[in-house]
């Protein structure tokens, strides 16, 4: 893209920070050399998220190589030359890096049907939402049981800092407890919390809900009555500051609901 890219990687034995460290590295000497510059060319840590193969991990790839088509960068994903599209569609060889085997293995077992199939299934996606919305903890991408499985594997184990967001993770609370801390916090009763019609108190609670539940704005939203949207634009309201009375006192809430 402009100013980022996206991987979809597979990391068997691990490892991922030293792989992307090698490959932010290598690329930035290369492109100073060949623009006679000198210094930082990459700004800050890359974000990974921890994904479950099958339906999300295929939803996922079409997401990344429709990006630029979403963006405005051009009018057909065929078009833009730095993506794995191509190649995996077969209208240019992969390189030796790039496994298109798994991808096309998802949509039959014929090379050219498998082909078509994804070339049909990327074009269909172009109005659909962004997986990423599903993430949890801002972490993880897959079904309840493998999100389950992940939290139990993990649990009481030092996290690799490859998982950028172990933090999150650990610090996941359950939609009662936030439930229960807001309404003591705004002195109402819990029913309050979640009317249908509220006031700040409902407003904490659902971004408190955002960011230490691991539930999907989709699911919050359900749970308080309002649509995912609005889950979503609440949060990017207290985030930026509009409301920073409200900001600071959930600051506070928060750190105090995940030492709980």
């Amino acid at each position: 893209m402009g100013n980022h890219y996206h991987l979809f990687l597979e990391t068997p034995r691990g490892r991922l920070s030293e792989g992307m460290r090698r490959l932010n590295g290598r690329y930035a000497q290369w492109f100073n050399f060949r623009h006679h510059r000198v210094g930082h060319l990459l700004q800050g840590r890359f974000k990974s998220i921890v994904l479950e193969k099958g339906s999300h991990a295929i939803e996922l790839c079409r997401y990344v190589v429709l990006n630029p088509v979403r963006s405005g960068m051009v009018t057909h994903v065929a078009d833009w030359r730095w993506s794995s599209y191509r190649a995996t569609a077969g209208s240019t060889p992969a390189p030796p890096w790039l496994d298109t085997d798994w991808t096309l293995s998802q949509f039959g077992r014929g090379l050219i049907q498998a082909r078509a199939a994804y070339v049909r299934f990327v074009a269909e996606g172009k109005g659909s939402r962004s997986p990423l919305g599903e993430v949890r903890w801002q972490i993880a991408l897959g079904s309840e049981s493998f999100v389950e499985r992940l939290r139990q594997r993990i649990a009481g184990r030092q996290l690799d800092d490859d998982i950028s967001g172990k933090k999150r993770l650990r610090a996941a609370a359950g939609l009662e407890d936030i439930r229960a801390a807001v309404a003591r916090e705004f002195g109402v009763e819990p029913g309050r919390v979640s009317r249908k019609r509220g006031g700040e108190e409902k407003m904490a609670a659902i971004y408190l809900a955002r960011r230490l539940s691991g539930l999907t704005g989709r699911e919050i939203g359900k749970a308080f009555g309002v649509k995912g949207s609005r889950v979503s634009n609440l949060v990017t309201e207290i985030d930026e500051g509009r409301r920073p009375g409200l900001r600071r006192r959930l600051e506070i809430l928060g750190k105090r609901i995940v030492d709980a």
